[in-house]
């Protein structure tokens, strides 16, 4: 159960410490899906679900399946007096926490109409891959993360374990300033990721193209293991 007292890092830890719970959950959904995929199929399959583990954790996912990957995107959410909170961990790089604030910015812009939980939903079945940069934000140094709706900024915080994303702006706005604009080339790269299996290298502090890649996993193993 994640609770409000506890440090960002606490949260991270406890979600890491819980998608494993998740991922034999995804296992037993999908892993049929997978198999028939393999043997013949195209393209990418993508599917987006919702669990609530044993430890009561509220768990969003986001999972790609191609020809030659299956890719999980956990994202664990919870409330405080303050709003909705959520952060995404993935199996490289740090996790990706965002404020309330981040969450009705999106909503606003995109899905005026729906609560918190149903802009959340939909942020991330379309905003589940991020490519994460260090851009200068007001005068400061920050991290950026291109996504398919706009970019996220934010700092890294609790000795750099995590992004702590606290503002959201469209495509259009983002348009407006060439640091953010030229990270849309970068979800061109980040597609072939989706769908493939390159060897991406070392988990570095600053090696910034395994940040929110997910976490590969073969389903149908993971199935029979259990």
């Amino acid at each position: 159960m994640i609770l409000s007292s506890m440090s960002l890092a606490e949260i991270a830890a406890a979600l890491h410490k819980d998608v494993g719970e998740l991922q034999r959950h995804v296992a037993g959904v999908y892993w049929e899906m997978e198999r028939h995929h393999r043997r013949g199929g195209k393209g990418v399959i993508l599917k987006f679900g919702e669990y609530t583990s044993a430890a009561l954790v509220q768990w969003m996912y986001t999972v790609t399946i191609s020809p030659n990957k299956t890719t999980v995107y956990p994202l664990g959410w919870y409330y405080t007096r303050q709003g909705l909170h959520c952060m995404q961990i993935d199996r490289e790089g740090p996790a990706t926490y965002m404020r309330p604030h981040v969450l009705d910015r999106y909503r606003q812009r995109y899905f005026k109409d729906a609560d918190c939980i149903g802009a959340l939903q939909e942020m991330h079945k379309r905003n589940y891959d991020k490519a994460c940069q260090p851009r200068e934000y007001k005068g400061r140094p920050a991290i950026a993360s291109a996504v398919e709706d706009g970019y996220f900024l934010g700092d890294r915080v609790e000795h750099n374990s995590v992004l702590d994303f606290h503002t959201f702006y469209d495509v259009e706005m983002g348009a407006n300033y060439p640091e953010l604009r030229e990270m849309r080339q970068m979800l061109e790269w980040r597609r072939y990721y989706t769908a493939t299996t390159p060897r991406i290298g070392n988990n570095q502090p600053d090696h910034y193209v395994s940040w929110g890649l997910g976490f590969p996993l073969r389903l149908e193993r993971l199935h029979r293991a259990a």
